[in-house]
């Protein structure tokens, strides 16, 4: 295989004979130009006959990253991701990737077009994990078009995302958990036990209002976590755990058992009351009627209690860091928070409480110091 030079006006171009097709049986060429000079298009046909000959080249595609990206999420992405997962995969696509990177063709898409883009997501107020979230989903998809020979390499992996910035942890005392918990309980109780369940268990709004009776063991004190309810745009739907860590079992307070006895005597008589109008899908947390109640209600009406009751304000998520804070300051071992949190791994829980840990290193340097002191008069009597 060899290259063929010609001058077209004030630039070189090269042919490359790749014989005839097997198919027509017609001669086969390979042709490129726009080079300033005869030895830049000498450089560059040697190049690509190396690639061909060490099958490395791939022929350039007109595939535009829409049009990709699309056929990746029908073809590939459906199959493997969680149907919420997808949802949110969608709604990334649909309003950033597409209407700023789509009209691209992959062949022609640079690690600087996506660079910028990221610049521009960043100036427009979106954060570092949003962005993240977007780089992700940006580098499985052209992994997979490299894959598929559509293009050479996967550009993304030469863009930096940008940096994670420390996030920080917004939670209630022991005090004020107790004053919104006292409050809550006169203003709806089927979110009541909600929150309860949240502030004394540390579980996900998801689990939470996936709960059902089944799951829960009251005499043995457990609750165990086998599926979430997830709002996705064909509505609400339930689905496993997204990690075998999550799929887990927590031990209930008597506080909690308590309420959710008694809970369960009057929700059984409004079932027996509505009679075929109620929706029986055995859930702790349901609206009055037995349906799932809508996650963004749910939060809804969390905001407005902490209105009313004139506590601090902070997310619904945040109060499952509030259990675990507590639990921490309180002294109970990392293991023991990261095993009711569904964490997969005890890093986790002590890279995201590492707030609590200088209490905890002040406390363990006490009580060394005590040990020894303790010692040092034993040896001297």
């Amino acid at each position: 295989m060899k290259g063929y030079f010609r001058k077209r006006g004030s630039t070189w171009s090269f042919t490359i004979d790749l014989g005839r097709d097997e198919k027509t049986g017609k001669r086969k060429q390979k042709t490129k130009s726009g080079f300033k000079t005869k030895k830049d298009a000498e450089r560059a046909c040697n190049e690509l006959i190396n690639q061909m000959n060490k099958g490395l080249y791939v022929e350039p595609s007109t595939t535009t990253l829409k049009e990709f990206i699309m056929e990746w999420m029908e073809t590939r992405a459906k199959q493997v991701l969680r149907p919420s997962s997808y949802d949110n995969h969608l709604v990334v696509i649909e309003s950033h990737i597409i209407p700023d990177l789509g009209d691209y063709k992959l062949v022609d898409l640079t690690p600087a077009h996506v660079q910028r883009f990221y610049s521009q997501k960043t100036k427009q107020g979106l954060s570092p994990d949003y962005i993240r979230y977007m780089h992700n989903i940006l580098n499985k998809s052209l992994k997979h078009a490299a894959k598929w020979e559509l293009i050479p390499k996967n550009i993304i992996e030469l863009v930096d995302p940008p940096r994670l910035r420390d996030k920080e942890i917004q939670t209630w005392t022991l005090e004020e958990a107790t004053e919104f918990l006292e409050y809550s309980k006169n203003h709806g109780e089927r979110f009541y036990i909600g929150y309860l369940l949240a502030i004394y268990t540390g579980m996900r709004r998801g689990e939470i209002l996936g709960l059902r009776w089944k799951d829960c063991n009251l005499k043995q004190a457990k609750a165990s976590i086998r599926q979430t309810l997830y709002r996705t745009r064909q509505g609400l739907i339930f689905q496993e755990p997204k990690t075998k860590s999550s799929k887990r079992q927590i031990s209930l307070p008597q506080t909690v058992v308590d309420a959710l006895n008694k809970y369960r005597i009057r929700q059984n008589t409004r079932k027996l009351s509505l009679g075929t109008a109620y929706h029986d899908h055995d859930l702790i947390v349901c609206t009055e009627d037995g349906k799932p109640v809508e996650p963004r209600n749910f939060v809804r009406h969390f905001d407005r209690m902490i209105k009313e009751s004139g506590s601090p304000k902070i997310r619904f998520h945040d109060l499952r860091h509030t259990h675990a804070t507590i639990l921490l300051q309180i002294g109970e071992h990392p293991k023991v928070v990261s095993e009711r949190l569904g964490h997969s791994r005890i890093s986790v829980t002590l890279d995201t409480y590492s707030h609590v840990l200088p209490d905890m290193q002040k406390d363990a340097a006490e009580n060394f110091e005590k040990a020894m002191k303790k010692m040092l008069r034993k040896s001297m009597s």
